[in-house]
């Protein structure tokens, strides 16, 4: 299947809308031969009559797409219903031979954010469940499931992403196309290609960027995406499709990492100290090299829960790696921490495992931020040492983590992720959500903790740490309840 995917054209006035990008676009379309034509949303810039009137011309000049979903832009101004009147219904399923196609409308009414609801969120459930046994299996809506580089403050993603990305990692959809921040971009999560187009006709346009599209080619063996630039440029991404893997020999084991986060210390009955101890005695016996704390050591940064907690963690055999969360450097906690734990940004080296730590919490405040500057020489110093296995670890989530709103983003997610992926990370390790969460993003393992001993959970698992065991060829993942010592694989991965 070969397919020809737009996003953002925002038809309106010469303001905003290049037509001669969007005929350009066309032009190479209809020179060529496709077998669908997606436009991923934001049809129209103001989701205007006359607006509509004019993207319908434009589309019977030329071919209507195959599949279209309303974008924001298309939901501004009671949009949706001219939406549905001059296009058709903003959800629904397509199937042909042995390909199902899910369109979804992620879009809040004059609102940038975005949000999938309950009832078509079910449908999308629904429709990946009964067709699961197809072998192309395409979900297209306009808000982007993980996180974006190059377009500036990245925190208006789907307020339930992390619930949509479990959902459909869980059904082996094959490939998901949005669009929304006028940037292309492409990653590879476990068995699925995720695909951003940039905006193929507005004028807004990022980082000195031009208009563009994209087209992908599914095969039996690999999926291509070529992103293609106006300006005659072009980018390729080759993936591999539906990697099976059985694992029987791991190699020799490297190294164990117990990581864990939001132990909550204090004096509140918010702090589980049972749990908390029975953890503490589980870990110093399971011969771990390393204790990697994800943020969320203390309830507030105060000096008597800071006492506390420096006394407990005195009990732990195995080396301790810290880095704080909000609540650990409000109040007195941004004195506090370094005094007590040592600095913000902390590292580690063993046995050709280099650990690095970057604090992306700010002083009273539990948004997330690094910094062009600090990303820069975080990686920088990451260079020396290509021929170790890399470790990052920070407090806050780099992708949406399930059953979470994301709050707790990072404003400058989508250029970390970015940079994470470019420099070929092995593991990274964060500590948002109070929740366990672990994938395979391109080459590089992310996992997320949930709370150690914290009443808030978001895990009906029960608090939990996670040990992280690094083999030759693999990397393993196991939650391990912090009360009762139960086990679960969050997954193993191959080692690239």
């Amino acid at each position: 299947m070969k397919i020809f995917h737009i996003s953002d054209s925002h038809v309106s006035s010469p303001s905003h809308f290049n037509i001669d990008s969007f005929e350009k676009a066309y032009h190479e379309y209809e020179n060529d031969v496709y077998d669908l034509l997606i436009h991923s949303g934001d049809i129209t810039q103001g989701g205007q009559k006359e607006e509509y009137q004019k993207a319908s011309e434009l589309f019977d000049k030329h071919v209507w797409p195959d599949v279209l979903v309303p974008g924001n832009h298309d939901k501004r101004s009671g949009g949706l219903s001219l939406f549905e009147k001059y296009i058709g219904d903003p959800n629904g399923v397509k199937i042909f031979d042995d390909t199902l196609i899910v369109r979804v409308d992620s879009g809040v009414p004059d609102k940038n954010d975005g949000r999938v609801g309950m009832v078509t969120f079910n449908m999308v459930k629904n429709n990946l469940k009964k067709y699961q046994n197809k072998d192309l299996k395409i979900l297209i809506l306009h808000h982007h499931l993980v996180p974006i580089p190059m377009t500036g403050r990245e925190r208006n993603v789907l307020t339930n992403a992390g619930d949509l990305l479990e959902l459909v990692l869980g059904f082996d959809v094959d490939l998901v196309l949005m669009g929304h921040k006028h940037y292309p971009n492409v990653y590879k999560i476990e068995n699925t290609v995720f695909v951003n187009a940039g905006t193929v006709s507005d004028k807004k346009t990022r980082h000195g960027d031009v208009n563009s599209y994209n087209t992908i080619t599914v095969e039996k063996e690999k999926i291509d995406v070529k992103i293609k630039r106006l300006d005659d440029t072009e980018t390729f991404h080759s993936f591999p499709r539906k990697e099976k893997h059985i694992y029987h020999n791991f190699g020799a084991k490297h190294a164990r990492i117990v990581q864990m986060s939001n132990s909550y210390i204090s004096q509140s009955s918010k702090f589980q100290k049972t749990h908390f101890e029975k953890a503490r005695s589980k870990i110093n016996n399971t011969d771990s090299d390393l204790i990697i704390h994800c943020g969320g050591i203390v309830e507030e940064g105060i000096k008597k829960n800071y006492d506390s907690a420096r006394k407990l963690f005195s009990r732990f055999d195995p080396p301790l790696l810290f880095t704080p969360a909000g609540r650990d450097i409000n109040y007195l906690g941004y004195r506090l921490f370094p005094h007590y734990f040592g600095d913000f940004d902390q590292e580690y080296e063993t046995d050709g495992i280099i650990f690095k730590g970057i604090s992306s919490s700010q002083y009273d405040s539990k948004t997330g931020f690094i910094g062009e500057t600090e990303r820069k020489q975080l990686f920088e110093s990451f260079q020396d040492y290509e021929d170790k296995f890399t470790c990052l670890f920070l407090h806050h989530n780099v992708i949406p983590i399930p059953h979470a709103r994301e709050k707790g983003l990072l404003e400058d997610s989508g250029d970390l992720l970015h940079d994470i992926v470019k420099h070929n990370i092995d593991l990274v390790l964060t500590g948002t959500s109070s929740h366990p969460y672990a994938l395979k993003i391109n080459n590089t393992v992310i996992v997320n903790a949930n709370s150690l001993s914290s009443v808030y959970t978001r895990s009906f698992f029960g608090n939990s740490y996670n040990l992280i065991d690094i083999f030759e060829k693999n990397i393993v993942v196991t939650e391990i309840n912090s009360l009762w010592g139960n086990k679960k694989i969050l997954g193993i991965w191959e080692r690239e």
